[in-house]
């Protein structure tokens, strides 16, 4: 018997082309149904967005229109002028850095330094508001929408009269702090890496555990509690430290070029590599300290300056 020659049925033909031209049209309606609704996902995303951001817009005019108005009777509406801000800060991380500088410029307005060492005027309730918003905001968005790269932005409360501020735990990093007046301020814990002290009035502060590393403090006046701080690194050149409380303190590879440590009590304070070129130790109290590496060159001393066994005294200079 010979083989079957079978012939494929037309109809057969048809109806598989149909099916897969069904199949087709219905993967393109799919696709164009999916592109249209990703478009108008899209569009309405952006509309919120605009709309987000224009209601942002009107709520920073509005807090920066109150934060204007003058006298003791207001201080209320700047109050909620101030947290207004702070809300933007949190919504918006992209208008932080013109929050932190409007707040920033109230309190250099405000509250300036005195010419003269005066007894200080009552710290505002507006003004510790603002130091508490500034002290506490998130510093990793002080850059948005600012330029790339690594320079970042500081705390402008240079000249400023911020004594008695309550400021424990506050985020000061690289702040910019000279001549500013923090008399009996509680800076304890706060975080003043690099931040820049020159010249700053730090009588009574408590900068217990706070972190100073190279931070700026020529010719601070340091009359302040210091235990445990970490100033690692700090540049210190010429600073009275006379008063301060210091055990504990971590002063490595501090300039402590000429600063005065006269009657200081530094015990265990540790104090290797510091550079103490030139400083007063008249009466300081080093002998539990570590001095490993110091440079204790000219360091001016006495016969109640006590340093730790095996560690010469310095030869005086002319």
């Amino acid at each position: 018997m010979g083989p079957i020659d079978v012939k494929p049925d037309p109809w057969q033909r048809l109806v598989a082309i149909g099916s897969i031209l069904s199949v087709l049209f219905v993967a393109i309606g799919l696709y164009i149904t999916n592109e249209a609704n990703r478009q108008t996902s899209e569009a309405n995303r952006e509309q919120q967005r605009l709309t987000a951001q224009g209601q942002i817009t009107d709520r920073f005019t509005k807090a920066v229109e109150q934060l204007g108005q003058p006298g003791p009777e207001k201080v209320d509406v700047r109050l909620g002028a101030i947290y207004a801000l702070e809300r933007i800060m949190r919504d918006s991380a992209d208008d932080q850095p013109a929050v932190v500088d409007i707040l920033t410029a109230f309190v250099r307005v405000h509250s300036p330094a005195p010419k003269r060492l005066t007894p200080p005027s009552p710290l505002t309730i507006d003004i510790q508001a603002a130091l508490t918003v500034l002290g506490r905001r998130d510093s990793t968005h002080d850059n948005k929408g600012g330029p790339k790269g690594p320079l970042r932005r500081v705390l402008d409360l240079a000249k400023t009269d911020l004594h008695s501020a309550s400021l424990a735990g506050a985020s000061l990093a690289g702040a910019d702090l000279p001549e500013a007046d923090l008399r009996g301020a509680d800076l304890t814990a706060a975080d003043l890496t690099g931040a820049d002290l020159t010249a700053a009035i730090l009588v009574d502060t408590n900068l217990a555990g706070a972190d100073l590393t190279h931070a700026h403090l020529p010719g601070a006046i340091l009359y302040a509690n210091l235990r445990g701080a970490n100033l690692i690194g700090a540049d210190l050149h010429g600073a009275d430290l006379s008063s301060a409380k210091l055990t504990g303190a971590n002063l490595a590879d501090a300039n402590l070029t000429r600063a005065d440590l006269a009657t200081v009590n530094l015990t265990d304070a540790y104090l290797r590599g510091a550079y103490l070129r030139g400083a007063y130790l008249r009466g300081a109290d080093l002998r539990s300290a570590d001095l490993t590496d110091a440079n204790l060159t000219c360091a001016r001393t006495n016969d109640r300056t006590r340093l730790p066994e095996g560690v010469a005294r310095p030869a005086p200079c002319d």
